[in-house]
């Protein structure tokens, strides 16, 4: 071969797995004066170790070796998730289907020549880093179909929430008024509403959760509590996680970090999601997942995972985080779980560390730094709301409720208007032609989420013909998920009410508008 026209090659680890002496001289040399690094083994044992301490990244293998031979080591090797992935050229010369049929990514006919042998090598490293590639793009691709579909999923449960969350606060408030004074089956009543009340809490508090982590593909990253995102994380765990441990939450305070919520959740399910499955099993009573928060020494904000699982191989520690390294069985792990959770760590500025060993468990750290002190709220986040009423108007409003579900509509309008003077639209196309005859609104109550012309286009439009009555607008929203209607969110911080409505900061908002 003539190593002057010769293209440089990258310094690539091939392993050379060869019993006979001469023939493996022969190939390490080839490989060598090729710009590759070499490591041999004599037999398939012998390789299995060696791949454990020299990381190939593509194994030529014979066939016909004493010992452990090239289709038995294929076997082992595809039973180790730290070893599974790593190609490998298979060689031999046997001319029988079997040998030609083996379990390899490519598959070499003896005697092969230099040019042969180089390209094949050259050939497996490439393929495996295109089918690598392939795989990250269908993964983040699924994420984002899912992160859609979790969102307009939430979107069609909040709006029949709303109303049945008004309804039933309607229904209490009426109860308190019935004449007669209190009797069993008005007692058994509001007892039975009450319950009613507190499954509809947790449906409102588990579509919240989807409809955070549905965030995962926003760019937008904010100023946000980490403690509000570890509770969400949990509640959306919590089934896998009591079924094998017991669950101890230490949740100090830290400082608000710079973050997406979506895409911090998404680690913080990760690395909860793995720690249940480093336990077996049949015995939660006997394990533990620990999960703490607080603030360090530098003031930075503090995440752990402590698991009593089975503990990871120190020998393994350095490559968890790899792409595609995982030590789940073959099939039952695509290995991008935590190379995922350090790519959006080191983007926020972290680091996330490991500590384990096998039979104590594993304890995984996430450390970011703080955003500062001028920390707005952004949208999305999580501030503690109340569901009674705060302040109530000083004032009787004139408002205008605009919404395209009309259960959702005669709902609100039946809920507030013992305090407010309301009128309602069914369609922003309506709300527009009702503005251009009658713009005498204190505030607007708007849904954001409406076609085809949406409460961004309702606003869009008042700030060009009516600014001072576009910044008495209140949005509602059942899951906004587009880009443009993210970015509009953005902008306006507390002028967003999600759906299902908390009626009592819905009247907080009116009272402002009121002064």
């Amino acid at each position: 071969m003539d190593k002057e026209t010769t293209t440089p090659r990258p310094r690539l680890r091939v392993l050379v797995i060869e019993d006979d002496a001469d023939t493996r001289e022969a190939l390490t040399e080839t490989v060598e004066q090729a710009g590759y690094e070499v490591a041999t083994a004599r037999e398939g044992r012998e390789g299995l170790d060696q791949m454990r301490s020299f990381h190939p990244d593509v194994v030529l293998l014979d066939l016909m070796m004493p010992g452990l031979d090239g289709w038995q080591f294929r076997v082992e090797q595809r039973r180790d998730p730290v070893l599974a992935f790593t190609p490998v050229v298979a060689m031999s010369a046997s001319r029988s289907p079997t040998a030609a049929a083996v379990d390899a990514d490519l598959y070499l006919q003896k005697p092969v020549d230099g040019d042969a042998l180089l390209s094949a090598l050259d050939s497996a490293t490439h393929t495996h880093e295109q089918r690598r590639e392939r795989a990250a793009r269908q993964q983040q691709e699924r994420l984002a179909a899912l992160g859609t579909l979790a969102a307009g999923l939430a979107h069609e449960i909040n709006n029949p929430l709303t109303y049945v969350l008004l309804h039933l606060t309607r229904i209490e408030r009426l109860l308190a008024k019935a004449p007669g004074g209190p009797s069993p089956w008005l007692g058994m009543l509001e007892s039975s509403l009450r319950s009613v009340n507190e499954g509809c809490g947790r449906v409102r508090d588990i579509v919240a959760s989807v409809r955070s982590f549905s965030r995962v593909d926003s760019i937008g990253q904010f100023p946000i509590d980490l403690v509000p995102v570890v509770e969400t994380a949990v509640r959306l765990t919590g089934h896998e996680l009591r079924r094998c441990a017991q669950l101890v939450l230490d949740l100090g305070d830290t400082p608000p970090v710079i973050a997406n919520e979506g895409r911090l959740g998404q680690v913080m399910v990760n690395l909860l999601s793995n720690a249940a499955q480093a336990i077996p099993e049949g015995a939660p009573e006997s394990n533990s997942i620990r999960v703490a928060t607080w603030t360090d020494a530098e003031g930075r904000a503090v995440l752990e995972v402590t698991d009593t699982g089975h503990g990871i191989p120190e020998r393994i520690q350095s490559r968890i985080f790899d792409p595609f390294f995982s030590t789940r069985p073959v099939g039952q792990g695509q290995g991008l779980g935590l190379s995922i959770c350090q790519g959006i760590v080191a983007s926020l500025g972290g680091e996330i560390t490991v500590k384990s060993r096998p039979g104590w468990g594993s304890r995984f750290r996430v450390v970011l730094p703080p955003a500062g002190q001028a920390a707005l709220r952004p949208e999305g986040s999580r501030v503690a709301q109340g569901s009674g009423v705060r302040t109530l108007a000083p004032r009787r409003l004139r408002v205008l409720v605009v919404d395209d579900d009309p259960a959702v509509l005669g709902a609100l309008d039946v809920t507030l208007e013992h305090e407010h003077d309301i009128v309602t639209c069914d369609s922003g196309r309506h709300a527009l032609a009702r503005l251009r005859e009658d713009d005498a609104f204190d505030a607007i109550l708007c849904d954001l989420d409406m076609a085809p012309v949406s409460g961004i286009d309702v606003h869009h439009e008042l700030e060009r013909l009516q600014p001072d009555l576009a910044e008495r607008m209140i949005f509602t929203s059942g899951g906004a998920f587009t880009p443009a209607a993210r970015a509009f969110l953005d902008d306006l911080g507390e002028r967003v009410l999600e759906k299902p409505l908390d009626l009592g900061e819905l009247r907080r908002r009116l009272a402002e508008l009121a002064r």
